[in-house]
């Protein structure tokens, strides 16, 4: 009798945890285009006003200033020096706005990748095939949009601000060539390449899952 009074609660309560995480997965799957929609709305706004514009601003030159301001306001600061500078430049050529809008929209773009490739993997849990080949590419391509977003982001800016020294004449401050630009701006971090190598694992554990889940398939 009691085995048999205690199964309907044991089936109530796995049905409601179930829905639960159905209703979790739905909420990560919703927040995820959400981002990608406001990412796509920032992104679109960023390049009309580099594009439009007649004066734009250009984050993160890289400069050689000195900062004899802090060493005269701090005591124990006996030198300090900027490396970057946000500097405002007019009558920009087109190609160069060009340049920008692909550094600011590159990882926007990766973003929505990343996002449909979350709502693909959503879609095949809820239909019950966690191990399906969806899910499996979809790591995969999680993994390269994760790299392409972030090393892209790089190159592009590098690009870009060497194209607005080459049109300056110069760096933003003194004592930078304009070919030098290049080398200073670029900068790639190794995380994505960490994060990439962390889902290429667990994609190859998904690919085991999904040839056992098949195995099984075919034993039933």
């Amino acid at each position: 009798m009691t085995d048999a009074a205690s199964q309907p609660t044991a089936k109530t309560s796995r049905s409601r945890i179930e829905r639960v995480e159905r209703y979790l997965l739905q909420v990560i799957a919703t927040g995820a285009v959400m981002f990608s929609v406001i990412g796509v709305w920032a992104a679109v706004t960023r390049a009309r006003y580099l594009l439009t514009f007649p004066s734009v601003r250009v984050d993160g030159m890289a400069t050689a200033a000195d900062r004899s301001d802090l060493v005269a306001d701090f005591e124990a600061v006996t030198g300090a020096s900027s490396t970057t500078a946000d500097v405002t430049v007019s009558g920009l050529p087109s190609g160069t706005r060009w340049w920008l809008v692909a550094a600011d929209s590159l990882p926007t773009l990766a973003g929505v990748g990343i996002a449909a490739v979350i709502v693909i993997i959503v879609v095949a849990v809820l239909r019950g095939k966690p191990f399906g080949r969806m899910t499996l590419w979809g790591l995969v391509a999680y993994a390269a949009l994760t790299l392409v977003g972030d090393w892209g982001h790089g190159v592009l800016t590098a690009i870009a601000h060497d194209e607005v020294a080459t049109y300056l004449g110069g760096s933003a401050a003194s004592g930078i060539s304009a070919d030098s630009v290049f080398n200073l701006s670029l900068e790639i971090s190794l995380t994505p390449f960490v994060w990439a190598i962390a889902l290429a694992v667990i994609a190859a554990a998904f690919e085991l899952g999904r040839r056992m889940q098949r195995d099984t398939e075919g034993l039933v």
